[in-house]
């Protein structure tokens, strides 16, 4: 009995634990707008944003989003830092649309924010030295494939020194992309088209096993403990 009582117990503190983790998921996620201007000279010369986030299932909350907005006209060899999760904002479609910035403010576009619905247009020319960029969450399932009006809510701006003109880092015009209304190319240049989102769950960190094992170490330790104790009576 007292081996069972033991076991029991070392089984219910791991589901006590894998539980109050489980409310809480990481996502990776990777969006690219094509820029179109770049469609026959650099193919490859697409505006990238790479990040992760955490979902809570409970609460359908978005939180610690952050990642890395690439430069096209650098080809990718350049990736401004996105830190500051400080927007998200209910779709009405049963998403969120989510955005994280490069500086601790939503500022971007000189006399003009950013769109917090993801609904960009217009947007200014000049900017405050600031990026950021929008991703849409799914609440029923985070890694769902996106509906054109949900890309529709996808967008980005890097206003950062070089992002755009000119070239010598000095300049303070803005690289900016979206979807307009009718599903054609927004942004500047000659626009971003298409635009595409990939979410997927995260791998568990290499301590979420280590915990796991440990459980399980403990299960086995209780249980040839209580086994030697029974054999010495």
């Amino acid at each position: 009995m007292r081996k069972l009582a033991y076991i029991g117990a070392a089984l219910s503190l791991s589901a006590a634990v894998q539980t109050a983790q489980a409310a809480v998921t990481t996502y990776n996620v990777t969006e690219t707008f094509n820029q179109v201007v770049y469609n026959v000279s650099h193919p490859d010369w697409d505006t990238i944003f790479t990040g992760s986030f955490d979902f809570d299932t409970d609460t359908h909350t978005v939180s610690n989003l952050t990642g890395s907005l690439s430069q096209a006209m650098d080809g990718n060899t350049t990736w401004v830092p996105l830190n500051y999760q400080l927007s998200s904002v209910a779709d009405g479609m049963d998403g969120l649309v989510v955005t994280v910035f490069k500086e601790n403010t939503t500022d971007v576009f000189a006399g003009g924010g950013f769109a917090s619905s993801g609904a960009m247009a217009p947007v200014y020319t000049y900017g405050n030295y600031n990026a950021f960029a929008s991703i849409y969450v799914p609440l029923g399932d985070p890694t769902a494939a996106l509906t054109p009006a949900q890309i529709g809510k996808l967008a980005y701006g890097d206003c950062t020194p070089a992002g755009l003109m000119p070239r010598n880092g000095s300049g303070t015009i803005c690289m900016a992309g979206w979807l307009k209304a009718d599903g054609t190319a927004g942004g500047t240049m000659k626009g971003t088209y298409p635009i595409t989102q990939s979410i997927t769950a995260a791998v568990p960190e290499p301590e979420t096993y280590a915990l796991m094992l440990a459980g399980l170490g403990l299960v086995g330790f209780m249980a040839r403990g209580s086994k030697t104790k029974e054999k010495s009576k």
